[in-house]
């Protein structure tokens, strides 16, 4: 008997010294606490980066006073540090041309449709000269890609002759 009561003795010891010390570090008499959480949003000291396909085959229909289609999503990155930042994206067209006809780059609207994270279209814009097309004012964030779908309109009503037609679409971003 004299056994059992020594290691029951002991035990009661060891946990006596052990459980306390299970909780060290936690306020013993204090109803409520306060922990402070903190972390960085670092700018990525990136370029602005714009990404366009690279071609856009448009159909035209016999009769048809125009020449419509969409080109595909396009978009730009931003990665660059700093606050409040604008993002504005261009466009522009050269003169559409079969070798034989040429139909001015004037006869060409351009409207931006589908933007998205805020990019807002400036509406029809006829691509007679750089035309800003979509952008956003300010935005803050540290890593964002701007998406839209180019629709484009060529006014073919004072006639065409047979042939393929081709131009170079170009957009900047800035």
């Amino acid at each position: 008997m004299r056994k059992a009561t020594a290691v029951f003795g002991a035990a009661a010891v060891v946990s006596a010294v052990v459980v306390p010390g299970s909780v060290a570090g936690t306020a013993m008499a204090a109803t409520d606490g306060a922990t402070d959480v903190t972390f960085t949003v670092g700018g990525q000291e990136g370029p602005l980066e714009l990404f366009v396909p690279r071609s856009a085959p448009m159909l035209w229909a016999n009769g048809q006073d125009d020449v419509t289609g969409t080109v595909a999503v396009s978009g730009v990155r931003d990665r660059r540090s700093g606050t409040g930042r604008s993002v504005t994206v261009s466009a522009s067209i050269s003169d559409v041309t079969n070798g034989t006809t040429t139909i001015p780059r004037s006869a060409v609207t351009y409207t931006a449709t589908g933007g998205t994270m805020g990019f807002v279209s400036t509406g029809p814009q006829s691509l007679d000269s750089i035309k800003p097309v979509v952008g956003i004012a300010r935005h803050n964030w540290p890593d964002v890609t701007f998406l839209w779908t180019p629709s484009l309109r060529i006014d073919v009503s004072d006639g065409v002759t047979l042939g393929n037609y081709s131009a170079t679409l170009t957009h900047s971003a800035v």
